[in-house]
C-alpha cells in the first residue's frame, strides 16, 4: 500500500485528508510544517510515495520545501501535489517550475480530483 505524506498546518484539513486517504487504502504520514516534514524525512525514516503539500505554512513555506525536496537526490523522485489557497498564476507557475506534478486550489478542488491526482502519482488503484 502506498504512503502519502500530508503536509498542512491546518489540523482540520490535514486530519480530514489523512482520513480520506486511509479510507481509499493509503498509508499516511502527516506534518504540520515544512520543518517538521523535513525532520520526518531526514531523521524519522519517512519514505512517502507521494506528498500533498500546502504552501502557506509557518517556518518553511511549501515552495521552499518543494525546492529542497527536488534538489535532494533522496526525494527528487517523490511526486508532489500542491494543495493551496493561493491561486495566482505566478505561484502556480513557480510550483510547476520546481517540479510539482499537480496544483489544486483549496477553494475549488474536489475530493475526486485530489484522489485522481494521487492515484496518478502513486499508480495505485484501491481494490
Amino acid at each position: 500500500m502506498p504512503t502519502v505524506m500530508v503536509i498542512e498546518d491546518m489540523s482540520v484539513m490535514r486530519d480530514t485528508i489523512a482520513r480520506l486517504l486511509k479510507r481509499e487504502g493509503y498509508s499516511t504520514l502527516t506534518a504540520e510544517s515544512g520543518l517538521q516534514a523535513l525532520e520526518q524525512l531526514e531523521y524519522g525514516g519517512a519514505s512517502p510515495d507521494a506528498i500533498l503539500l500546502d504552501i502557506m505554512m509557518p517556518d518553511l513555506d511549501g515552495l521552499e520545501l518543494l525546492e529542497r525536496l527536488h534538489t535532494d537526490s533522496r526525494w527528487k523522485g517523490v511526486p508532489v501535489i500542491m494543495l493551496s489557497a493561493i491561486s495566482d498564476t505566478h505561484t502556480i507557475h513557480r510550483a510547476e517550475q520546481l517540479g510539482a506534478k499537480a496544483y489544486l486550489i483549496k477553494a475549488t478542488f474536489s475530493v475526486t480530483e485530489m484522489m485522481s491526482e494521487i492515484r496518478k502519482c502513486t499508480q495505485y488503484i484501491p481494490h
